[in-house]
């Protein structure tokens, strides 16, 4: 098994892989008031370290980095002890092992290792070494504001983000997006303008925008229905007037609108090709409504728009036998695995032979960092290349395919799938 492994392993470790999904700031406005605790306990491990029992108002005293390191260290340490076998711990283990020379992160090394960190940082061009030469990304795919990003890199694409326009906060954020496209809205139809105009935009500025993204599983549930548009009009124009409301009543106007503009959205991206990510699974941080993320609950929206692809994210952690069993039923349901290998790196291996005997395999995407700081995409893709490479050896042990049809499958997975899926192939070609 090792043998036919490491075999499996290196050929995967060979290949220049895509990764479908980061929150990487720029390089040049990384948050400068920082070191490596504050960095790397920004988010994701600091929520395994808070349900391992640390207190929130510890934890914001230990990202700051004008206390003293050590001090900080010591505040840390048992919740960092208790939470490192996790795999938020293990990519940061493996970041300090293999971009720092930090065996084990301990009291006796944070110094040293923070002193390395800063180095780097110091030296420049940390994310194309980061990026580029360690870990062999072609290309990622930025979840962020296009019109908020001034750095030019042949390195990423971009995800739009739609929420704002399917769940706007407030009509004062709304009179704000539509006045970045010297727009006014004071109804429905004006917002529904608004919001094709934004997408249209930058889709015909070249600012490589490849797919729309919906994160909205964070503040409601995944059920968008048809509403009739009367109940969207009266919705939109209770939220502008700012009536005062019970909150069962705002709670079913913001479902109303929101159900409306989704589905507006999701005619458009028939329209312009377009691909739609979709959160899925475990919302990250502490505390949240776990249910309203089940990718089940869009079954209606799936086939309301047959023409629509919908990337469904993160395994759909915990409903990761669902999420397969919807990308076997529906043609326009594919799989994405961004996150996943961090979240549960043994739950994402077992996903993945599972969806080897349930799922077409040109309708998978291995990897996807899905960090807000730039270590952290180093340590998930190494764990991500070991568990495909896990995943396809368990295939090949079982006689399912071949030792052959396995590093062709790697090559699908973390490469040729997100590429067909997301009309990335012009980008690579300049």
């Amino acid at each position: 098994m090792m043998l036919l492994y490491d075999k499996i392993l290196a050929s995967i470790n060979s290949l220049k892989i895509v990764d479908t999904h980061e929150h990487l700031p720029e390089e040049s406005k990384r948050p400068q008031d920082t070191d490596v605790l504050s960095e790397w306990l920004r988010h994701y491990f600091s929520s395994d370290i808070v349900s391992a029992g640390l207190p929130n108002e510890i934890l914001e005293l230990i990202r700051n980095g004008n206390i003293d390191i050590q001090k900080r260290w010591r505040m840390v340490e048992p919740y960092w002890r208790a939470a490192e076998n996790t795999g938020y711990g293990r990519a940061l283990s493996i970041a300090a092992r293999d971009i720092y020379g930090i065996k084990n992160i301990n009291s006796s090394t944070i110094v040293e290792l923070n002193n390395r960190f800063t180095e780097a940082r110091q030296k420049g061009n940390h994310y194309d070494f980061i990026l580029k030469k360690k870990s062999r990304i072609l290309l990622f795919i930025r979840d962020s504001l296009p019109e908020n990003c001034k750095e030019k890199s042949d390195l990423f694409v971009h995800s739009m983000r739609i929420d704002r326009f399917v769940f706007p906060e407030s009509y004062s954020q709304i009179k704000e997006i539509a006045s970045k496209i010297k727009l006014e809205v004071y109804s429905l139809a004006d917002w529904m303008n608004v919001t094709q105009k934004y997408i249209e935009r930058f889709l015909n500025e070249n600012s490589r925008v490849v797919c729309l993204k919906c994160g909205l599983a964070y503040q409601r549930n995944l059920n968008f229905c048809r509403v009739k548009r009367s109940l969207a009009e009266k919705s939109f124009n209770s939220f502008i007037k700012k009536k005062a409301l019970s909150q069962e009543a705002k709670l079913l106007h913001q479902k109303n609108l929101s159900d409306w503009m989704m589905n507006f959205i999701c005619s458009l991206a028939h329209e312009k090709k377009l691909v739609i990510q979709i959160h899925t699974g475990i919302q990250e941080g502490n505390g949240n409504i776990l249910s309203n993320s089940n990718p089940l609950l869009m079954s209606e929206l799936f086939i309301n728009y047959p023409n629509v692809i919908f990337d469904l994210f993160h395994m759909g952690y915990p409903y990761v036998m669902e999420t397969g069993a919807l990308a076997k039923m529906f043609k326009n349901v594919f799989i994405d695995m961004c996150w996943a290998h961090i979240i549960s790196p043994e739950a994402a291996k077992r996903a993945l032979i599972e969806w080897l005997d349930t799922v077409p395999a040109n309708k998978i995407s291995a990897f996807g960092g899905d960090y807000c700081f730039i270590d952290g995409v180093y340590g998930h893709q190494y764990i991500a290349r070991e568990n495909v490479a896990k995943a396809l050896a368990t295939k090949v042990i079982d006689k399912s395919i071949s030792l052959k049809r396995a590093e062709e499958l790697a090559k699908w997975l973390f490469v040729k799938n997100p590429v067909r899926l997301f009309s990335l192939k012009k980008f690579l070609e300049n």
